[in-house]
């Protein structure tokens, strides 16, 4: 050791000759004074063992043995601190431990796992005092460890802490900490804390503190007497000394340890002071001395001391003093580094000399390789660049080989830089390599996910620690931790791949940030030995306030490359955050801004943690517990700070996949809920009977479910499921229902069917479930939309209101979910229907306890709710699909989930739940399903009121429900108004019962006119309200006309159309309608008479007909059809069907359609009809007549041309025109006999007699031709807009059949010649008869006054008197009597 004395000049020690040499750890003060029972203990297989060289920072067992660099023992993987006895600070080991089998580090002790991911670990130490890990913002700590011993000291103004912050072999090691007074305390607030190191010993380690300030420095070769109770046995037992040639405003920086017993210390000048602790015959004492350079050489490449250490020139800008291995037994080598990035190798002897061996300046070397990379601009003036700290990288293990590169002159360094630009601030490692005087840096590691700036005043600087294989650099700043991989990825074809891509990424980086908040502050920090066992690396961090840390590198797993984890995931951040961010208050996982993520990755990396929570996939989860309920709240709370973190932290996230988190956290919701009814159940239920819930889980497919494994013990299924299965809600819940049914058909198979007891028991278990589920879903939806960053205001309860585009299928209202809770809800409605028919049959015991029936009873209308926001939810989804198929079964849908609503609504009312039942029909707003429930409850009770013989008490309850439900019709009105008005008087016109209806009409006058006038299918009877209430006749007019047009029988409608009429005359002489309007109405009503009396003529002719056929309607049918529709539509199928229909349409006095009537008059078989009747007659020109009656829109001229032409066609076939126009052997008057019987003749006839030809002259024969005889002459026509083209083409083959025959006529019959003729003959014959008819309608008037004169003149002559005043009484010519002439 050196043998200088404080204060003395630097002189080579003298050694005694006569003293052996120190090997191993013989020659320790405390080894000699081991006691006798140790020395004397029994032999053991490592007795004669050869020593191991452990070296380390200070390892109780290596004294002279060669420390190795950064901290770490050559052989650390042989000998961990663990495998060696362990030091008790209150009790002496007293005799040799023997060799333990089980080398594992303990289990169990008590350390906090801080956060994990696929690549490290931060655990916090159980150890640490009380007093360090309160945190107080007046007290400074400063601190050191020891890793070789597992001690970590903790020094403040006044005291040091020291305590084993490392769990021995032996659990039964105290850790309770020593507390040591110093005895030389600062002596003012503001002065730098002492500085402290532990001094390697045995059994127990020293103590060594230096005052930066006064320079004194107090070394305990034991921790026992440092933290004696006795002060002045405390002072006793400590060495004292100064720190020499420390000058004025100058003080002690830094300590660090040289070897076994020596340190290196910086002071703030620049100097470098060794200090011992013991003299050359080993005997405990303190010594300093500064390093000068006694080298005589001048010039050179590194020049005299003088200018670097001497006089004046003390360099100011230590950035770090590290002290490395040695290639020679004595001999120890340490390396200076200014910030301005010079390098200096100073090598120590074991007799106290010391000398420089180089210097170099590394500074240009670095500037040039940060920008070769581009983090600094080649031309950059204002770049500031400095050396923060750096670290030996070790590139051999083995003590010869060591020596060898030493021989060298080989130094490879990992130096930490900073280079500043503005607000740039970047980091980087750099490998520098210095040999012969000459620095290489071969590789830069930039720090990109760390750029914050390091503060000049902080306590603690910036360290860089590297672990001994050289794969990981650990960063410690003051409240940060960054973690850089210092590996090259390997050539491999994937990242050959990437780097052609330019996707090469980095080698791993990582930050872990304190919590700003806290004031969390590093003190001290140091590289770890690693657990047995364990083939990464750690390092410890000494905080203040919170408590020592270790941070662990995981090697690489099985089947991984550094590829695979070259880059921090989204997924790996998120996860700290969510696991690790509410359990400890060390580290801030918001996010720094230097390390991004896209926002896809960020979303994907959410739903697999989401669902790895869900499913206890992920590694932090445990999948066993006492207590399933913490076991799902800690899943729960999960969820609740993943998406918390997300939103505080990170872009908005597209909306489907905040659905989707939403979903996931409901799913965990509806879990626990599940739980909690299955433990309230399972308690309660008897030890015979089964669980619903168990045997829903056995139910579910294998391959909806993860398998329980009974070989591994997992027997319960139910655990099994929520540990594993909560993502798969959705497939359970159906089953609530299903299994209901199975267990009852097995039981029946079984010959051993439920009791109604036991069925009803099941019920309420499968109604627990789906309620406790989706209940729960629905409640957390709503409570938590804001949260997901949805807007709470477009749901109701629980359910959207809008916004389903692009949604997924919601799982709360799958296919499978509503049509269950829907079945279930019907199931127990239909089992205590059956339960109550069937009461009296039940053997005793076997019914359900009444109160068990009330609780499903009341569970029930919950599941009618529970089912209502399910279809509702489906539907809404459904109808926002781009998909038109989805959006019509959606609608479909709509439709049959209101029905199905109605008929659960029913249920309730049917099994004593009408209040309920109301309930849900307000809060749905169905005002149709209110109407029913109420009007069957009203009438339901009236019933039992009328029919039954009921007690006063019954009678009074009965009439008080309805009053009530009559209540709440009466409050609807002014509640909902007009929707519920028309679903209410719409309950009335459905059942028939108009005159219940009319009596509301003064009470509800508004609201039943509102409801009439909106209806329009209640004309026929609203015109009562409207002429009784309203008094408004012209509303009871067109009433009336809407109602004619509703009518199904002749019958009805001729008295509607006559009542309009009516009513519209009235409304003329109230003024309640405009003349023209009343007119032209008036109009429209005589032409719809007049179709109805065609259609009553025609009625008439057929009646005689049809009484044939007695009162069987298909016979009437058929006896008209062979009468009178037999030869002219035979071959004619389409026609001969239209017919077919309209005659059964007249048999039943239904009103027919004008042209239907039309078709029926015109397509009658000629020769079936009798001739002198006057119809047959006729009855082409009513059917001509109709035609222009019926009230065609604007563009429909071809629909009434074709019919017009048709009836002109269908009157000329009907005789054998070619047979008359063979007029030979014929005289006139045959052949005018034989034109004048021809349907044409006729109709012209009747025509001219009415003078209907004068404004619509007949069309001639040839313009009649290929009438409707094409598909497309036929689409020209209205009528057939909606008719197929099949069907068109039937009817264009029938009405082909007759453009031929006319098209024969005209040919063969020359009727084109004998047309004006025909018509001529019409005409004249028309006005000779009604020639005289008129002749004779004279002879009969003039008959009929000669009469009358006569008898003028017979009361003349009988009642002439003349009276006394000379008056006459009379008659006069016109037959009056005349008195008093």
């Amino acid at each position: 050791m050196f043998a200088t004395t404080s204060g003395a000049p630097s002189t080579t020690a003298v050694r005694n000759p006569r003293r052996r040499q120190r090997t191993g750890s013989d020659d320790s003060v405390a080894a000699r004074q081991l006691p006798k029972r140790l020395k004397r203990s029994g032999l053991t297989s490592q007795t004669f063992k050869p020593i191991q060289n452990t070296s380390a920072h200070g390892d109780p067992y290596s004294r002279d043995v060669t420390p190795s660099i950064n901290g770490y023992y050559q052989d650390l993987r042989k000998h961990s601190p663990e495998d060696r006895e362990s030091v008790n600070l209150t009790i002496r080991n007293r005799g040799a431990k023997r060799p333990e089998r089980d080398k594992r580090t303990p289990k169990g002790d008590g350390s906090v796992e801080l956060t994990k991911n696929e690549t490290y670990s931060v655990t916090r130490l159980a150890t640490t005092p009380g007093q360090f890990q309160t945190h107080q913002s007046s007290l400074r700590w400063h601190g050191n460890l020891a890793p070789g011993m597992g001690y970590a000291v903790a020094i403040t103004p006044t005291e040091a802490l020291v305590w084993r912050y490392k769990h021995g072999k032996n659990p039964m090691d105290s850790s309770k900490p020593l507390v040591v007074r110093l005895l030389h305390a600062a002596s003012n607030a503001n002065q730098p804390l002492p500085l402290a190191l532990l001094v390697p010993s045995s059994p127990e380690p020293g103590l060594l503190i230096v005052t930066p300030v006064c320079g004194k420095a107090t070394y305990w070769e034991t921790l026992s007497s440092a933290a004696s109770v006795d002060l002045s046995r405390q002072k006793q037992q400590a060495i004292q000394g100064t720190i020499t040639g420390l000058a004025s405003g100058e003080r002690v920086t830094k300590m660090i340890e040289a070897e076994p017993q020596g340190f290196l210390l910086t002071i703030s000048s620049g100097k470098i002071v060794h200090l011992s602790i013991a003299d050359a015959q080993g005997k405990a004492s303190i010594s300093t001395q500064i390093l000068r350079n006694t080298n005589t050489q001048t010039g050179g490449i590194f020049g005299s001391l003088r200018n670097v250490f001497g006089g004046s020139g003390w360099p100011r800008d230590i950035a770090a003093v590290k002290a490395a291995t040695s290639f020679q037994r004595g001999q120890r080598e340490c390396i200076v580094g200014t910030t301005r990035g010079v390098l200096q190798a100073w090598e120590l002897n074991w007799n106290g000399a010391h000398s420089l061996k180089y210097e170099v300046d590394a500074r240009p070397k670095l500037l040039e390789s940060i920008r070769d990379i581009g983090i600094v601009p080649p031309d950059s003036e204002d770049q500031l660049f400095g050396v923060l700290d750096f670290a030996f990288l070790s590139t051999t293990t083995t003590g010869r080989e060591l020596a060898s590169s030493r021989s060298k002159s080989e130094t490879s360094l990992l130096v930490l830089t900073v280079a500043s630009q503005g607000n740039n601030v970047r980091y980087n490692l750099h490998v520098v390599n210095i040999a012969n005087g000459a620095v290489d840096v071969p590789v830069v590691h930039p720090i990109s996910c760390y750029r914050t700036p390091a503060f000049p005043e902080a306590a603690f600087k910036p360290t860089l620690l590297v672990s001994e294989q050289g794969q990981t650099a650990y960063v410690v700043f003051e409240k940060s931790l960054v973690l850089v991989s210092l590996e090259e990825i390997p050539d491999s074809p994937d990242s050959q791949l990437q780097t052609e891509t330019s996707k090469m990424p980095d080698p791993f980086q990582d930050v872990l940030d304190f919590r700003g908040d806290k004031g969390y502050l590093v003190v001290g920090c140091g590289m770890d030995t690693p657990d047995r066992g364990f083939d990464g690396s750690a390092c410890t961090v000494m905080v203040q306030g919170y408590g020592v840390i270790r941070v662990s590198v995981a090697p690489l797993a099985e089947g991984l490359t550094l590829l695979d984890r070259a880059t921090i995931t989204a997924e790996a951040k998120l996860g700290q955050a969510v696991f690790y961010g509410s359990q400890q208050s060390l580290f801030d996982f918001s996010g720094r801004p230097e390390i991004q993520f896209a926002t896809e990755e960020v979303e994907e990396a959410a739903i697999r943690i989401s669902r790895s929570i869900t499913s206890s996939s992920s590694k932090h989860l445990s999948t066993a517990g006492p207590s399933m309920e913490q076991h799902l709240q800690r899943r729960a709370t999960a969820l609740a700070d993943l998406i918390k973190h997300l939103r505080k932290h990170y872009q908005p996230i597209h909306l489907k996949f905040r659905w989707e988190l939403l979903w996931e956290a409901e799913k965990m919701a509806a879990a626990r809920a599940i739980w909690r009814c299955y433990s309230n159940t399972f308690a309660s239920k008897p030890k015979e009977e089964k669980v619903l819930l168990y045997e829903l889980v056995e139910c579910i497919s294998e391959k909806d479910k993860t398998e329980n494994q009974p070989d591994d013990h997992e027997t319960d299924r139910v655990r099994h499921w929520l540990i594993h299965d909560v993502w798969r809600l959705e497939i359970l819940l159906p089953w609530a229902t299903k299994a209901l049914t199975l267990l009852y058909n097995e039981s029946v198979e079984d010959n051993a069917p439920m009791t109604p007891a036991c069925r009803a028991r099941l019920i309420s278990e499968a109604h627990d479930i789906q309620l406790a589920a989706l209940e729960t879903a629905y409640s957390f939806r709503q409570d938590n939309a804001s949260l997901y960053g949805l807007d709470e205001n477009t749901m109701v309860n629980g359910v959207l209101s809008q916004g389903y585009e692009g949604m997924p299928e919601i799982w709360t209202s799958t296919g499978y979910i509503c049509q269950a809770v829907q079945q279930l809800a019907e199931y127990f409605q239909e089992f205590a229907t059956d339960l109550d028919s069937h009461n009296s049959s039940d053997e005793e015991g076997s019914s359900p306890p009444q109160q068990l029936l009330e609780k499903i009873a009341q569970s029930n209308s919950r599941l009618v709710d529970i089912s209502c926001k399910t279809q509702i939810e489906r539907c809404r989804l459904l109808q926002a699909s781009d998909n038109p198929d989805i959006r019509n079964h959606g609608q479909d849908l709509e439709r049959a989930s209101k029905g199905s609503r109605r008929e659960l609504l029913k249920g309730l009312v049917n099994i004593g739940l009408y209040l309920p039942a109301i309930k849900l029909g307000e809060k749905y707003n169905d005002m149709e399903a209110l109407a029913e429930v109420l009007e069957s409850e009203i009438q339901t009770s009236q019933d039992d009121l009328t029919n039954n013989v009921l007690a006063g008490e019954e009678t009074d309850e009965i009439r008080a429900k309805i009053a009530l439900c009559e209540g709440f019709a009466d409050k609807y009105f002014d509640k909902y108004g007009a929707s519920w008005a028309n679903a209410f008087f719409a309950r009335f016109v459905a059942q028939g019962r108009v005159s219940q209806l009319l009596m509301h009409g003064p009470k509800h006058r508004r609201h039943m006119t509102s409801f009439f006038r909106s209806h329009p299918e209640c004309a026929a009877f609203s015109w009562i309200h409207e002429v009784a209430v309203e008094g408004d006749l012209a509303t009871a007019a067109d009433d009336l006309w809407r109602a004619q047009k509703q009518a199904d029988t002749v019958w009805a409608k001729k008295i509607q159309l006559s009542m309009s009429k009516l009513a519209t005359v009235a409304a003329v002489t109230s003024q309640q309608k405009d003349d023209n309007d009343a007119s032209s109405m008036a109009h429209e009503i005589d032409s719809q008479l007049e179709v109805l009396d065609a259609q009553e003529q025609l009625y008439r002719y057929l009646k005689p007909t049809m009484r044939r056929a007695l009162n069987d309607t298909p016979a009437k049918v058929d006896v008209v059809m062979e009468q009178y529709f037999k030869r002219f539509v035979k071959a004619k199928k389409a026609l001969r069907s239209a017919m077919k229909i309209n005659v059964k349409k007249m048999v039943e006095e239904a009103v027919l359609d004008a042209e239907d009537l039309v078709d029926t008059i015109s397509l009658m078989d000629e020769d079936g009809l009798d001739p002198a009747s006057e119809f047959a007659v006729r009855r082409f020109l009513i059917a001509i007549r109709l035609v222009r009656l019926c009230k065609f829109e604007t563009g429909e001229v071809a629909r009434k041309d074709l019919l017009e032409k048709s009836i002109w066609r269908r009157c000329i076939i009907q005789d054998n025109w070619p047979m008359i126009n063979r007029t030979e052997m014929k005289d006139d008057a045959q052949v005018e006999v034989e034109t004048g019987a021809t349907a044409l003749f006729k109709t012209l006839k009747e025509g001219f007699k009415s003078g209907f030809w004068d404004d619509h002259p007949p069309p001639e024969p040839s313009a009649l031709l290929n009438t409707g005889t094409t598909v497309e002459s036929l689409r020209t026509s209205s009528r057939y807009d909606v008719a197929s083209n099949s069907a068109l083409e039937i009817i264009a083959r029938d009405l082909e059949i007759e453009d031929s025959v006319l098209e024969t006529c005209i040919k063969e019959g020359r009727l084109e010649q004998w047309w004006n003729g025909i018509v001529d003959a019409a005409r004249i014959s028309a006005r000779n008869e009604a020639n005289q008819s008129g002749e004779a309608q004279s002879r009969r008037q003039e008959a009929e006054r000669e009469f009358q004169h006569q008898m003028v003149r017979d009361d003349q002559a009988a009642w002439g008197v003349q009276h006394a005043d000379g008056a006459a009484s009379g008659v006069d010519d016109e037959g009056d009597v005349m008195m008093g002439m």
